[in-house]
């Protein structure tokens, strides 16, 4: 594959149903990963997850597709909320389309936009069993500052 092979989609809300079979693909990658919340991610579905995007603590609300041919390989979602917070929210590639460099064209992509509209701070949140992923977003100057634990119930 050459990076010529992908197109970028640019666009908010709108797309989010585009999004949707890659989310899931996402949340099914961290109900493996995950050695504690399983089950969290078991009941977790998209339109919950729509909601947090298009709530009311959301100012701004950025996708990037990526598509090669007529299917949609990546995409990240990233928002900017009440007192300019920047999140990079959600961010997936499929596993066959990893390596060609598209992480990092959706990360610059996502962190050019947070920067023009004008996110003060941003953030990024890691799920357990995924921490594999620290060392990419270090290369975007982004590192722990707070480790949150949440009480599993047996």
């Amino acid at each position: 594959m050459i990076m010529e092979e992908f197109q970028f989609v640019n666009g908010d809300a709108e797309l989010l149903e585009l999004v949707k079979p890659l989310w899931e693909k996402l949340n099914e990658h961290h109900k493996c990963g995950s050695k504690y919340f399983y089950a969290r991610y078991e009941k977790f579905k998209f339109e919950d997850r729509r909601k947090s995007f298009t709530n009311k603590d959301t100012k701004s609300l950025n996708i990037d597709l990526i598509k090669r041919n007529d299917e949609y390989v990546g995409y990240c979602i990233s928002t900017i909320k009440n007192k300019n917070l920047g999140e990079i929210e959600s961010i997936f590639i499929e596993k066959e389309c990893r390596g060609f460099g598209l992480g990092d064209k959706l990360m610059t992509r996502a962190l050019k936009w947070l920067d023009k509209n004008g996110a003060d701070n941003k953030i990024i949140g890691v799920a357990e069993g995924n921490e594999k992923v620290l060392e990419f977003y270090k290369r975007y100057g982004f590192y722990k500052r707070t480790v949150i634990l949440q009480q599993v119930k047996n």
